[in-house]
């Protein structure tokens, strides 16, 4: 996994306070230029070309698609799949890590048009969900065969697509999607680890939130809810008390707490506002517990996992906000709406620099993790 640049920053500035000598500094220097630059903007540029080539070469395929005989529609649509991956696979081969890439997400998005190509030209029964999910498949298998951690963060994205088809098009009697959404998060846990995609890690643990939502909005049940608090709430506690097994998996054991919080943190949130919709009383109830599963999590894990920190501010600073205006704010004009708004950040803002200051002293490691 590739370092950012304020990294240099924090190796001179340990450099000229003594903590490390010359010869060490060098060493973390030349280690972090044999990892390469990152997702630097010569990435970012050619993926987005990559994007806006494969869209222009479908569009002008599609454009001209009745004036084409059938055998020349698919032995383009094959030459541009084909074309991507042995192109991207070559560049791999030699070290690149720009075009490699780009190269890799113009197949991955001719695969797709070309399914929806061919199913309109031979008049093939079926539904969006259907065709991202072949979609999918197929691009899960590319990156598993060229172990490419670009297509396999292609493919959770299409998994995306696939899982919130079902709310464009409505849900199905047979709700096939809670059998395969957990599967396709398997799968693409698997080439995460295989890939050693970061990146891949978060899109799994992003879509599994998604999952969960799409799950409540189809069965319209609390008890998907209160599912989605106790497995985000195991997670997180495994990795705050159990820290040596969570670890067993490398850095994404602490990245699946913070995950795991911010899924029991949303589904408290989304509780409340059920509750808000009903008129029931329970709304400060839920507020009382975020706030408290908030503060827990700043002194549980805190100090060693960044990111459980600031999902716990945000959501601490939210949640008391939104106390704030519920109760006092309907009492007080607009005038009083701002200042008390105004008062509450300043002191949240107060809360939040003690509390990283406080960490800090009990644990100065953690500074280098920001």
């Amino acid at each position: 996994m590739a370092f950012p640049i304020p990294v240099r920053a924090y190796i001179a500035r340990w450099q000229k306070k003594g903590l490390i000598d010359d010869d060490t500094a060098e060493a973390l220097l030349s280690d972090l230029k044999s990892q390469g630059g990152g997702f630097g903007l010569g990435n970012t540029l050619a993926v987005l070309g990559a994007v806006l080539l494969g869209v222009a070469i479908i569009t002008l395929i599609a454009a001209n698609w009745e004036a084409m005989p059938r055998l020349l529609r698919v032995a383009l649509i094959f030459a541009v799949i084909w074309g991507g991956y042995l192109g991207g696979a070559w560049r791999q081969s030699r070290g690149d890590t720009v075009f490699s890439p780009a190269l890799y997400l113009v197949a991955a998005i001719a695969f797709g048009a070309g399914i929806a190509l061919i199913g309109q030209m031979y008049h093939l029964s079926g539904d969006a969900a259907f065709a991202a999910l072949v979609w999918t498949g197929g691009v899960m298998v590319a990156a598993f065969l060229l172990r490419s951690g670009t297509l396999a963060i292609a493919s959770m994205a299409i998994a995306g697509f696939y899982l919130f088809s079902f709310l464009s098009d409505g849900f199905y009697p047979d709700r096939q999607y809670l059998l395969i959404a957990p599967l396709l998060a398997a799968l693409g846990a698997g080439l995460a680890w295989y890939t050693k995609s970061r990146a891949a890690a978060d899109l799994v643990a992003l879509f599994l939130i998604a999952f969960f939502l799409v799950s409540y909005f189809d069965f319209d049940s609390l008890m998907v809810l209160w599912l989605t608090a106790a497995v985000g709430l195991a997670l997180f506690l495994l990795d705050g008390f159990r820290p040596d097994l969570s670890g067993r998996i490398g850095s994404f054991g602490p990245a699946l707490a913070a995950y795991g919080l911010a899924a029991a943190l949303l589904a408290l949130s989304v509780m409340q506002f059920e509750d808000i919709m009903r008129d029931a009383a329970g709304r400060v109830i839920f507020g009382v517990v975020i706030l408290g599963l908030s503060i827990g999590a700043l002194v549980l894990s805190g100090r060693r996992n960044p990111s459980v920190r600031w999902i716990a501010y945000v959501a601490f600073s939210l949640e008391v906000l939104y106390l704030a205006f519920v109760t006092v704010g309907t009492l007080i004009g607009t005038s009083g709406f701002f200042l008390t708004a105004g008062i509450l950040l300043l002191l949240l803002a107060v809360f939040v620099a003690r509390m990283e200051r406080r960490l800090h002293e009990k644990n100065p490691k953690a500074v280098a993790s920001i």
